[in-house]
C-alpha cells in the first residue's frame, strides 16, 4: 500500500471531518500528495492543520475550498487539480437534519435528500476528465441500501445512497480501466451525530456494544482503511463494500 500511493495525487472531497479526514490522514502518511476539499474554509483549515501535525506525513497536503453541490465549483476544483490518480468522495448531507416520515415529507426536503447523489455526480463527472487511466474512484453510499433503518424517516436518503451505489457500479464499466468502487458504511461515530443529544449518542454506543458482532461503533479510521484497500488493490472494481460491523448479518 505504501509503494502504491507514494508519489500519487489523491483528491478527497469531504476531507474536513469524519471519514474524509481520516482518509486524508492515511494517504498523506503513505506518501501521497493529498488535495483536501470541503465547502467550509474554517473547518478545512483546521483539518489540514491536523494532518500536517502528524509526526510522519510523507506526502504534500493542499486545501481547496469547493462545494460538491455546485457543478461549477466542482469543475473549477478539478481544473485546478489537473492530472491526478485517485478520487474519494465522502461528503454527505446531514442525515439527522433531513429525517422525515414520508407522509409529512415536503417536496423541498425530499429533493434535498437526493443531494448526496447529485453531489457525487458533479464530482465524478468533473474528475473523469483528468483522472489517470490506472487510477480509481471511491464513492460513499450507506448500509441502509442493504438493511433499511427501522427508525424510519430516511427513505429518500436511502434512495439517494442506492443511486450512488448503482452509479458507481455503472461507472466501473463505463470508465474502465479506471476502477470505481463504493463503500457502504454502517453506524459510524463521526460528526454526523454532533447535533444529537449526549444521551442519544450514549444509547447508540451502548446499542453497538450489545448488538453488533464487533461490539463497538464504527470509527472513521476503520472506514478509511477500507477506502485505502479499494484504492490500492488493482484487481477490485465495481463492488459495493459494506463496512458495518456486521449489521447486515443481524
Amino acid at each position: 500500500m505504501l509503494q502504491s500511493l507514494s508519489g500519487k495525487k489523491v483528491v478527497v472531497i469531504g476531507a474536513s471531518s469524519g471519514i474524509g479526514l481520516a482518509v486524508a490522514h492515511k494517504t498523506a502518511e503513505l506518501g501521497a500528495s493529498v488535495v483536501m476539499s470541503s465547502r467550509s474554509p474554517d473547518k478545512l483549515h483546521r483539518a489540514v492543520e491536523s494532518v500536517l501535525g502528524q509526526v510522519e506525513v510523507l506526502g504534500q497536503v493542499e486545501a481547496i475550498v469547493a462545494d460538491i453541490l455546485n457543478e461549477e465549483s466542482m469543475n473549477a476544483l478539478f481544473e485546478r487539480v489537473g492530472n491526478f490518480d485517485h478520487l474519494v468522495v465522502t461528503a454527505v448531507a446531514d442525515e439527522n437534519l433531513l429525517r422525515s416520515p414520508l407522509a409529512e415529507m415536503s417536496t423541498e426536503l425530499a429533493q434535498r435528500g437526493m443531494e448526496k447523489f447529485w453531489g457525487t455526480f458533479f464530482a465524478a463527472r468533473a474528475a473523469a476528465k483528468t483522472l489517470a487511466q490506472n487510477g480509481s474512484i471511491t464513492l460513499t453510499s450507506s448500509v441502509s441500501i442493504f438493511k433499511p433503518a427501522k427508525t424510519g424517516g430516511v427513505s429518500v436518503m436511502s434512495a439517494a445512497s442506492a443511486a450512488v451505489a448503482v452509479f458507481g457500479r455503472s461507472l466501473a464499466a463505463e470508465l474502465a480501466p479506471i476502477r470505481v468502487n463504493v463503500i457502504a458504511p454502517g453506524v459510524v461515530d463521526t460528526g454526523v451525530w454532533s447535533n444529537t443529544a449526549e444521551s442519544q449518542r450514549s444509547d447508540l454506543a451502548k446499542w453497538a456494544e450489545e448488538s453488533l458482532p464487533v461490539q463497538h461503533l464504527g470509527q472513521a479510521e476503520e472506514l478509511a482503511q477500507a477506502v485505502l484497500s479499494l484504492m490500492t488493490n488493482t484487481y477490485i472494481t465495481g463492488i459495493i463494500l459494506p463496512v458495518d460491523g456486521g449489521l447486515t448479518v443481524l
